[in-house]
């Protein structure tokens, strides 16, 4: 039995740079804890480049395989990851000269009020690139339609904010230079 991880490779670097950032995260993070990774790089969308890492669930010693690591499936750990995933991948970002960054964090957690799209998937994707259409693909076009609006709405809030704000300074000025203010009736 073996456990599956999966990364979204940033497209911003290079495949080199792509490549020492992962191995890098896949030794910092599962073999120098005792697992065995076999990475497989996907570039068939040059949109999409990820990674598919298989990790052993047994720990290996000098004598081979050992009882299965219980604490590998926590959820805690897994956060975790993903949490260290995001920060190796923002540094080499930085490294690279890049203002991107990705984050960890869920929309709900960074209290945005889009919704995520749906994976495709290489079937689907393969269907879309065709012109054929798929259920994920018609369910992702209704997500970013419905996104749309949702930022449109935001922007018209933050105008709407924008606006109130410059008409409550505009009015304390002009109250401050009103003659009743210096002493005048």
């Amino acid at each position: 039995m073996a456990r599956e991880f999966n990364v979204a490779l940033p497209k911003e670097l290079n495949h080199g740079q792509q490549r020492k950032l992962l191995t890098n995260f896949v030794q910092e993070q599962f073999v120098d804890r005792g697992m065995i990774a076999n990475i497989a790089i996907h570039r068939d969308d040059e949109n999409d480049p990820h990674a598919h890492v298989l990790l052993t669930t047994r720990e290996i010693s000098e004598k081979g395989f050992e009882g299965k690591n219980r604490d590998w499936d926590k959820k805690e750990l897994l956060e975790q990851w993903r949490e260290q995933w995001s920060e190796h991948a923002n540094r080499a970002l930085e490294k690279a000269g890049t203002k991107d960054r990705i984050t960890h964090l869920s929309h709900k957690d960074r209290g945005l009020e889009i919704l995520p799209t749906v994976h495709l998937g290489h079937v689907a994707h393969e269907m879309e690139s065709k012109g054929k259409g798929s259920s994920r693909g018609t369910i992702n076009a209704e997500l970013k339609a419905y996104n749309a609006v949702v930022i449109d709405l935001q922007k018209y809030r933050e105008e709407k904010e924008a606006l109130q704000h410059r008409i409550v300074q505009q009015y304390r000025l002009n109250s401050l230079s009103t003659p009743e203010k210096n002493g005048f009736p």
